[in-house]
């Protein structure tokens, strides 16, 4: 822990508030192999297609399309194999998760079970995959607009369309037709980084080619956020200052994920607003990334972690809320320690103590006050997140201001040059 004000009481009393799974959980593991790694990555993409296109298969209990069923039995089992293939270059402490998902997502799809337990699943397996193989789920960089505009017309209109309506020039020759980025329900329930990996892999029984040769990584991932622009009406394309969202959560969270922290946060600047109109906003955001500092990223991602720990407590699956909140202080919140500090201490300390209390409640299976104390760490964020905003924007005052009197006085300077020039020749 960093800080020269930090006690060493406080410090001992939140590593001793870590279980020795949490910890477990954060130490460095031995990497997989380059092909472990893509194969991951396949593995990752075969499930996200899964969760998100079973729906189209299977309503009710009931199988509504033969053809999209098949190709789900299909791609579930090939998750099964590349899963058995993976398995051997996965932490052991990471598998029996994993080993209860990949069954689970079998017999729910051989069972024409409900999309929703699906997707669960899926999204669930998902992280763990990232975790387990040090995979890279979002951008590096923010993504570019305009490059993706410039992109997506020279690589993906002719099946895409101008419009992202898929009814390019060669949409009609093409079974099955090409994807509609302009479908909102489609677009609601998934991320960029489901579109990311199928930019890089291709579709299986598609025409949709792999364009990891042809693409740079951040030109996929530019093309990936770029797809949000043609569910946004015309007039909405500035997104708004006020609402916060990672790269990482814009990335890898459905935008009907990302909502109730949209609303919570427009509540929080004295706005109204509902689910629908949040997941807009995270459409502005994904269209046109906005350009966070790392503090800022960091205590974004910190403030999904928190959301995400809410809804395993909500599952019962307290030790998974436990570690997660763990995790992300050690990853997100430790780093800015020392930022914070010079700031104000007590914010460092409010975020310490609620950990303490957080785990604590979680180990007298203490629901409600878990759920408290999660509420009260997500107000300590927003608040430290707002003090090194307001560092910044006085720093950023106060370079203008700078520059504005070198600006005056270079312009006094020269008004009182060319005076005294004139009024030499007057004389002479």
């Amino acid at each position: 822990m960093r800080g020269s004000c930090r006690s060493i009481a406080a410090t001992f009393a939140v590593i001793s508030s870590l279980t020795v799974s949490a910890i477990g959980q954060v130490a460095p593991q031995a990497s997989p192999t380059s092909v472990d790694k893509g194969g991951a990555e396949r593995l990752v993409f075969l499930l996200q297609y899964v969760g998100s296109d079973y729906a189209a298969a299977v309503q009710g209990g009931k199988v509504i399309d033969e053809a999209e069923y098949r190709e789900n039995r299909e791609f579930t089992a090939m998750i099964g194999e590349q899963f058995a293939r993976l398995r051997p270059a996965v932490p052991a402490t990471k598998l029996p998760p994993l080993d209860d998902a990949i069954a689970k997502l079998q017999a729910l799809v051989a069972a024409h079970a409900d999309a929703a337990l699906v997707r669960a699943v899926t999204e669930a397996a998902i992280p763990r995959l990232v975790e387990a193989f040090d995979l890279r789920s979002f951008p590096r960089e923010r993504p570019d607009p305009l490059e993706a505009s410039r992109l997506y017309a020279e690589n993906c209109t002719p099946c895409h369309g101008p419009s992202g309506g898929g009814d390019g020039p060669r949409a009609k020759e093409l079974d099955p037709p090409p994807a509609r980025f302009t479908d909102p329900v489609r677009m609601r329930g998934t991320a960029p980084y489901l579109f990311y990996n199928a930019i890089t892999f291709g579709v299986a029984n598609t025409a949709m080619a792999s364009f990891a040769d042809g693409l740079a990584d951040q030109q996929r991932w530019d093309l990936a956020f770029f797809l949000w622009t043609f569910v946004l009406p015309s007039e909405r394309h500035v997104p708004r200052g006020d609402v916060v969202l990672s790269l990482r959560e814009l990335a890898t969270r459905a935008s009907s994920d990302l909502a109730p922290e949209v609303v919570r946060q427009a509540a929080a600047h004295g706005e109204t607003i509902d689910a629908a109109e949040a997941m807009v906003r995270v459409a502005q955001l994904r269209a046109y990334p906005p350009l966070l500092s790392d503090p800022q990223e960091r205590l974004a991602r910190l403030r999904q972690d928190l959301a995400r720990s809410l809804a395993l407590i909500d599952r019962n699956d307290t030790d998974a809320a436990a570690d997660a909140v763990t995790t992300a202080y050690l990853t997100e919140f430790e780093p800015l320690e020392a930022e914070i500090d010079r700031r104000d201490s007590r914010i460092r300390q409010r975020f310490e103590r609620g950990l303490i209390d957080f785990r604590g409640a979680l180990r007298r299976n203490d629901r409600t006050a878990a759920l408290a104390t999660a509420k009260a760490l997500t107000d300590t964020v927003d608040r430290a997140s707002e003090l090194l905003s307001e560092d910044r924007s006085r720093r950023t005052v106060s370079r203008r201001l700078l520059y504005g009197g070198f600006t005056v006085a270079a312009f006094a300077f020269v008004v009182l040059t060319v005076w005294r020039i004139g009024k030499a020749r007057a004389v002479r």
